[in-house]
């Protein structure tokens, strides 16, 4: 990848999170840009290989503190928005935090991005197509269909559906010059947490099933773990997003799918392969699956769709991109990062 030739001053909201640890490194490494990250903790950051260059500067705030996002709008030409609070044992348990993180918080930076004509790189999410139909591959054309009010599991996705609305018709009717990402379930090295650890709760599906493995108890499967997801490895997203920085002009004023249709696979395979890889890494017995009600795990107002995969046409022809990495490559730097973190394992729980 050829990087432009003038440097830009791209500032990263929320970018000490997992995304924005990997998109960091590889903007400090293969690009000449000057960056500004702006979040509340930047422990995925500190742990970076290779140190974080001179032309990194890191800023501890909360957007939502008087000021913050003046700032950073105005001394940036490029503004990428990670902010959220993308976990799904929030959606139903935390609403209003969540329907604020990934809303309300979020107006403020859309109206100084256009007012300021800042370029604006949100990035949304696959849960905007809510309650799709497979087995088709999902579009910008797509329609969009949430559950009922009380289920609550679909704050986030209504939030973020509402965020994009919003960029769009600004653009549309007000100039602003914007392009919206759609991650599908990228996963990677340094995703998430450990609870009891350096986190409390319950983190995403990946983090869920290694902090089991690593616990010595059974992987809790979701109504039996059916549901089907395609994974992304999170070096593919980031040299798509690279692709987009570099194509500024064929990508503002899109919607892009991000993800590899090609990793279909179910939440039970996901856990089974996990887990195999998990044994021959450490020896011993396989470790259990336990089917579980999913309102045992994340409570009432939860629910799910069967089956999400993306569509990418449009991110193959616009930044000449294709994913290379099936779950074979995937997962086994994601499970040595989870070891090579939290050190030695419990025993694993004896298989059936």
């Amino acid at each position: 990848m050829t990087a432009p030739a003038q440097p830009r001053r791209i500032c990263l909201l929320g970018g000490g999170g997992f995304l924005g640890a990997h998109l960091v490194q590889a903007l400090i490494e293969r690009t000449p840009h000057r960056l500004v990250v702006i979040d509340t903790s930047f422990a995925k950051l500190e742990s970076l290989p290779g140190g974080l260059g001179d032309r990194l500067r890191l800023r501890r705030a909360d957007i939502r503190s008087p000021g913050v996002l003046v700032l950073a709008v105005g001394e940036s030409d490029v503004l990428l928005s990670l902010t959220a609070l993308c976990n799904p044992a929030l959606y139903n348990t935390q609403p209003r935090a969540v329907i604020e993180a990934s809303f309300s918080d979020l107006v403020p930076l859309v109206s100084l991005c256009t007012t300021q004509r800042r370029w604006l790189v949100h990035f949304s999410t696959c849960e905007v197509y809510g309650k799709t139909i497979p087995p088709a591959a999902l579009s910008e054309e797509s329609p969009m269909q949430l559950g009922p009010i009380d289920r609550e599991r679909w704050t986030y996705a209504c939030a973020k559906q509402l965020l994009e609305r919003l960029i769009w018709a600004r653009g549309a009717h007000d100039g602003l010059p914007f392009t919206i990402i759609r991650p599908f379930n990228v996963i990677g090295p340094r995703m998430d947490y450990m609870p009891g650890v350096d986190g409390e709760g319950t983190p995403r599906v990946l983090a869920c099933f290694m902090h089991a493995l690593l616990t010595g108890k059974p992987l809790q499967l979701v109504d039996g773990g059916r549901q089907r997801r395609s994974f992304c490895a999170v070096d593919d997203f980031v040299e798509a997003v690279l692709r987009v920085l570099e194509r500024g002009d064929a990508c503002r004023g899109e919607v892009i799918n991000v993800g590899n249709p090609r990793n279909d696979v179910s939440i039970a395979e996901l856990a089974k392969r996990l887990a195999e890889l998990y044994v021959r890494r450490r020896g011993g017995e396989r470790p259990l699956l336990e089917p579980v009600a999913a309102r045992q795990l994340y409570g009432p107002g939860y629910d799910d769709v069967e089956q999400r995969v993306p569509d990418i046409r449009k991110a193959q022809r616009l930044l000449d991109w294709v994913p290379r990495l099936g779950l074979d490559e995937m997962l086994p730097p994601i499970v040595d990062d989870y070891l090579a973190r939290y050190g030695e394992p419990r025993p694993a729980a004896p298989g059936r």
